[in-house]
């Protein structure tokens, strides 16, 4: 049995990660919403701002996290996928002495 990975495309998907990441980054909802909380102080749509504003915070820290993680997983994959092809075709070579 045999199967092909490609790796080009596994690197490539590294790579849509990286800028979704860098968007998400970007993202400033608990920043738009304290302009907000400061003009309506002591009221409860105060106090659940800030709250909104920190559960975004803590989602977009775990989403980041995590498209991190993605990322690293896809790179070591590919990574792993190239070095064993590297050391079959090495064995195959060494095997018939360069030729096939």
């Amino acid at each position: 049995m045999r199967y092909d990975v490609d790796t080009a495309a596994l690197r490539d998907d590294v790579s849509s990660i990286d800028e979704v990441l860098a968007r998400v980054q970007r993202l400033g909802i608990a920043d738009e919403l304290r302009p907000v909380a400061a003009a309506l102080p002591g009221s409860r749509c105060c106090a659940a701002l800030r709250h909104v504003a920190a559960e975004w915070t803590a989602r977009l820290a775990a989403t980041r996290w995590e498209l991190q993680e993605l990322g690293r997983c896809l790179a070591a994959a590919a990574d792993t996928y190239d070095a064993v092809e590297r050391a079959a075709r090495q064995g195959v070579e060494r095997s018939f002495g360069g030729s096939r």
